[in-house]
């Protein structure tokens, strides 16, 4: 007995136990597309001749796709998946047939009225088979092992769904779980002869149970003069409610600021959940509508680009699902006939936050009490906005909102045109207490627009206030709040109350040679206050070869406090390779003279698993200073430290970062941080890492955590099993998920368990077995078939000891043989046992069986 390492292993992404079999398909070129042939037949006679005829090859033949019986699974169309159901497969004259069935046609958007009577009749007959296949150009194939039905329809028989839409059935609540983020640093600071000491360490955490989802947010803070504290941020229960692609909350929580400002409450709120929308739905992008003279096809470009490209039927067509692009640019549409001729049209296409698609609808309703307004009561508010996409070029919108003392409502209108996207609303508010009543009006307008010719981004928001008397929200409660707990005359005016404010932001993008140009900034002047907030700031950027370098300048001028700051901003890589460190050097010039820092980031470890930053710095008064900083990520925590020293001082950080999930059977420890996530489960896979997470690795248990998935998308989880035993095989490496936010989904991979052994066997006169004859163990459970030398590729559970081979019907074609048992040490993780043995007839005579085998 002898063993083969793992370096001989090219690959083990693949199924051990199906590569056997895989050999024997080879040579007898079994198409990859076997699924969907007429039917398959070898030829025995490929087979030795001496032997051949007893072998049972029965099971390669026909047109073999499934044993007929019932399965559960996923569901492809077109390659995109749309659910999980039942698929029976029945045997009609010899062949796999899955029967299609009418819930599955409902399922996919089938057109059913596309069908004769007969085959109508034939689909709603819970006891009859509809071949799918029997249509034109469809196909349907049952992969067992992966527990996958791919179906390959063509449009014409099919509904028109929006671009990346998932079936809300796939959406999957998660499993019942508890967890835990937390992120704590501990800081000291020496200057002089004073030491500071801190510690914060903020928690976020939860419950998943049946689709409720309680979350909760805190941080424990404490440094060396004060006694440590816990502050709780918001504790909330929340859900979804599908049917209207909303959310609902139940708890503390912050409003979404797109039509009122933003504000913290405790209450309810009902909203709509615009993540459940597919992404062609979500944000603002026009219908294009035309007309097709015969079958065409519509191509819709965008700055030059290609973005979407579809083929419609003779008449009328809409195309509703285009993805949203950040300001816009107009659509350039062109309609391609069957008969070669084109035409063309343009859609303007320029959007603001406000603007919706046509047809669509986005609402919010909130009650209870604020939260965070720095005063001493809790003041009861309501709130409610609604937007509606009325029609390609136009959305309004309006809202409400109220506490005991304030209220005000507000009505606007968005509009997409050639020459921009505009938004004006109007604002009217109203506060009336026992002290005093003031009321106003505030006239809101905001464009933008990207001009395609110069590759310029526009964006300007205005707002005005016409009338002294306007407060908002944030105002009239701090003016309540001081009449009801400290009255004093005329306090609305000592309350900053903007009159004016301007706002813009430019964008010029100067070609690849001239880098790019940006500008923001703001003006804001006051009712009750002579000077103005005015802030810009105005950059450039570029880069030459491998070298990155800006200019910035930023100007502020607050209550009459002002400052003008030059930064010069250079970054170049040192070297060359996967873990190259990054040159960073940064120039200021501000109101507290010049100062330079020059650093050095970067990346190291196998998995990227090593962060870290070293600086130094030097000011006008020729004062250094320098600090390191870096961190490590371990599977279960990654630990962060920085250290800091300049004059008179130092400084350093010490800290962990990590989340922890409990499961009813399990507690899984990970580095990372996320909210909606994965639990992967694979028993005895420890060491088996997950693609695209550096430093995911499975467990001792085989549970490892997911983190970062997007919740109502199709989100594909894959395992690398490079690192895990080789006596342990994952049966799949791959599967997808659809999780709602916040869920906690498990994906559970079965995995096998057994030795791997690679045995040469021959017959007792030193003849190799027959090539394709059957191995089995003791029990009958097949192991795997002979290969070419006679070598038999397999894995063993610890049990099995003995080995039959069999080619034929009779006792004349069976032998069987010994197989050591199994290495209880670790060399059996990562090495083949290979197994030089003798196949022995039953109970008669060696060489009597052997005459009889050759003849």
């Amino acid at each position: 007995m002898s063993y083969i390492t793992r370096d001989h292993i090219e690959s083990r992404y693949y199924n051990i136990s199906c590569v056997a079999k895989c050999v024997f398909v080879a040579v007898f070129g079994l198409s990859s597309h076997s699924a969907f042939a007429d039917g398959v037949k070898f030829n025995p006679l490929f087979l030795d001749p001496g032997m051949g005829n007893g072998i049972d090859i029965s099971k390669f033949n026909g047109e073999y796709r499934a044993f007929p019986g019932e399965y559960f699974p996923d569901i492809y169309l077109n390659g995109r998946l749309i659910g999980r159901d039942k698929v029976i497969v029945r045997e009609v004259n010899t062949r796999s047939i899955i029967c299609f069935t009418l819930p599955l046609a409902t399922k996919m958007g089938f057109k059913t009225d596309l069908l004769t009577p007969e085959q109508l009749s034939v689909l709603r007959d819970p006891k009859a088979c509809f071949d799918l296949e029997e249509l034109p150009s469809t196909k349907a194939e049952l992969q067992v092992s992966d527990m996958r039905l791919n179906l390959s329809i063509p449009q014409v028989w099919l509904e028109t769904s929006a671009r990346g839409y998932v079936d809300p059935s796939l959406w999957d609540n998660g499993t019942n779980a508890l967890f835990a983020s937390y992120d704590t640093t501990y800081f000291n600071q020496t200057v002089g002869k004073y030491t500071a000491e801190s510690f914060y360490g903020s928690l976020r955490g939860g419950l998943n149970a049946n689709g409720w989802m309680f979350r909760h947010s805190g941080a424990l803070k404490w440094n060396k003069d004060q006694s440590k504290s816990y502050t709780v941020f918001s504790n909330n229960v929340q859900r979804d409610i599908t049917p209207i692609r909303s959310r609902i909350l139940f708890g503390d929580a912050t409003t979404s600021g797109v039509l009122f400002d933003s504000f913290s409450f405790r209450g309810v709120q009902l909203a709509t959940a615009e993540q459940m929308l597919p992404d062609s739905q979500r944000g603002y992008a026009p219908v294009v509508r035309g007309v097709a003279q015969t079958n065409a096809r519509v191509s819709i470009h965008q700055n030059n680009t290609l973005i979407y490209e579809t083929t419609v039927p003779p008449g009328e067509f809409a195309i509703s699902d285009l993805y949203p692009s950040g300001y816009g640019g107009d659509l350039q549409v062109k309609v391609t006939e069957s008969d070669g001729r084109e035409s063309s049209f343009v859609v303007p296409y320029s959007s603001v936050s406000e603007l919706i698609r046509p047809g669509t609808y986005r609402y919010g309703i909130v009650m209870g009490t604020l939260r965070h307004q720095n005063t001493h009561s809790t003041p009861k508010i309501f709130q409610a906005t609604l937007q509606h996409g009325i029609n390609n070029w136009l959305t309004g919108y309006t809202g409400l909102m109220g506490t005991g003392d304030y209220y005000s409502g507000l009505l606007g209108g968005a509009i997409s045109t050639p020459i921009g996207a505009f938004a004006l609303d109007v604002t009217g508010a109203r506060f009336s207490d026992s002290e005093s009543s003031q009321s106003g009006v505030s006239v809101r307008g905001s464009y933008s627009k990207f001009i395609p010719s110069t590759d310029s981004s526009i964006s300007i928001a205005a707002y005005r206030f016409s009338s002294s008397g306007y407060l908002d929200l944030a105002n009239a409660t701090q003016l309540a709040d001081v009449h009801k707990h400290k009255p004093i005359t005329g306090y609305s005016y000592l309350l900053d109350r903007p009159q004016n404010r301007f706002s813009v932001t430019l964008s010029q993008y100067l070609g690849a040679t001239y880098g790019q140009f940006y500008l923001s900034g703001f003006a804001q002047n006051y009712w009750n206050d002579k000077d103005r907030d005015v802030q810009y700031q105005l950059g450039y950027s570029n880069q030459f070869r491998s070298v990155s370098y800006g200019l910035a300048v930023n100007r502020m001028n607050n209550s009459g406090y002002s400052e003008t700051q030059y930064t010069l901003s250079l970054s170049f890589p040192f070297g060359s390779g996967p873990h190259t460190p990054y040159v960073n050097s940064y120039t200021t010039r501000s109101n507290n003279g010049v100062s330079s820092q020059l650093g050095v980031s970067g990346n190291a470890g196998e998995k990227d698993q090593i962060n870290y930053n070293l600086g130094v710095s030097r000011d006008d008064e020729s004062n250094h200073s320098g600090n390191l900083s870096g961190s490590y990520r371990f599977r279960d925590v990654l630990v962060k430290g920085s250290y800091a020293t300049g004059k008179n001082y130092h400084a350093y950080t010490a800290g962990l970062n990590g989340s922890v999930v409990v499961l009813p059977d399990a507690l899984i420890a990970s580095s990372y941080i996320g909210d909606t996530q994965a639990i992967v489960k694979a028993p005895g896979a420890v060491g088996a890492s997950v693609e695209g997470y550096p430093g995911v690795t499975l467990n001792g248990a085989g549970y490892a955590i997911v983190p970062y998935l997007t919740p109502y998308r199709v989100n594909n989880v894959a395992i690398n099993p490079e690192g895990m035993p080789l006596d342990v095989e994952l049966m799949m490496s791959s599967k997808q998920v659809v999780p709602r936010a916040g869920a906690i989904v498990q994906v559970n991979y079965p995995t096998q368990h057994g030795r791997v052994v690679l045995i040469r066997a021959n017959l007792p006169d030193g003849e190799a077995l027959p090539f394709g004859a059957s191995v089995t163990s003791d029990d009958g459970s097949e192991v795997g078939v002979v290969a070419q030398g006679g070598q038999i590729y397999a894995r063993l559970n610890d049990d099995m000891n003995r080995l039959q081979v069999r080619w034929g019907e009779n006792e004349r074609y069976i032998c069987s043989f010994n197989v050591d048992a199994a290495e209880k040490s670790a060399q059996r993780q990562s090495q083949f046992q290979r197994i030089n043995t003798v196949c022995h007839y039953p109970d008669s005579s060696e060489k009597e069986k052997s005459l009889a085998l050759l003849k």
